[in-house]
């Protein structure tokens, strides 16, 4: 494997482990799951311009800077997940974040072998926009086909295709020296802005995702939001309260015509 190859799969793997660790920490943490998305979003900010800064101006330091960003971003990713996980009520177990992280960093590694074909190496643009294509779909395809027990974990895996991505374009790119593309995958990582983004959408909208067992099913007359475009569902338990105030005022006759209680009627003395 050649360094340039073996130095994007290290930066991907230590930003993976990075990330998954960070989410069952913020499990230990807390259940508010605004923290997590609401840390990770200035973190990503302040950070990409703090390495824009330091790069044009105090290009000394622009290595250490470029380091601490795909730190801070592999933190930012974990943070940002957390959130979600706190928003359906649970957590994929450490087990499965493993077997998660092993598999996304066995995939970078199984192209990184790929590249070794002729094919490969003279239309890389098309293979890897091709294995690109296949891991989404294989990742996709095991999502909708979960069962209840990996939902969590198959969550967290197709969520984190966006960093796999990320770091996978790289591989590509035209840079001379391990400088030059580490410098390249460290914009490329705030790809994770991204996660943050779909998070924040998701629990702020508040809507249910197809994972039975996962998010909690709210009734009729909860604070989520409705949709406004569709027929608004019947809240039976306030229309039998309806439908039978409307017996007894047909009985008894309506209280509010002369704001006295209903009187029951007179029953014959023969």
């Amino acid at each position: 494997m050649n360094k340039k190859s073996l130095l994007s799969l290290l930066l991907f793997g230590a930003s993976t482990v990075l990330s998954f660790a960070t989410v069952h920490i913020m499990e230990l943490l807390t259940t508010n799951k605004w923290v997590g998305v609401s840390t990770a979003i200035p973190m990503f900010l302040v950070m990409f311009i703090a390495l824009l800064i330091i790069s044009k101006m105090i290009k000394k330091f622009a290595k250490a800077a470029r380091f601490i960003a795909l730190t801070v971003n592999a933190i930012a990713d974990g943070l940002a997940i957390s959130s979600l996980f706190m928003h359906l009520g649970k957590f994929p177990a450490v087990w499965q974040s493993v077997l998660s992280a092993a598999g996304l960093i066995g995939l970078f590694a199984l192209y990184l072998a790929i590249t070794y074909i002729p094919f490969t190496r003279k239309h890389y643009i098309i293979s890897m926009v091709l294995y690109a294509l296949a891991v989404v779909g294989g990742v996709a395809t095991w999502c909708a086909l979960a069962t209840q027990a990996t939902k969590a974990m198959s969550l967290l895996t197709i969520l984190y295709l966006i960093i796999f991505i990320a770091f996978f374009i790289p591989l590509a790119d035209n840079a001379h020296c391990a400088e030059e593309h580490i410098a390249t995958v460290s914009y490329f990582s705030f790809a994770g802005l991204m996660i943050a983004i779909i998070v924040l959408v998701i629990i702020s909208d508040g809507s249910d995702l197809p994972l039975d067992g996962l998010a909690c099913v709210d009734s009729v007359g909860s604070s989520k939001k409705r949709n406004p475009y569709a027929y608004a569902p019947y809240d039976y338990a306030a229309f039998a309260a309806v439908a039978g105030a409307n017996i007894d005022n047909a009985k008894y006759g309506d209280p509010q015509e002369n704001n006295n209680p209903p009187t029951p009627p007179i029953k014959p003395l023969f």
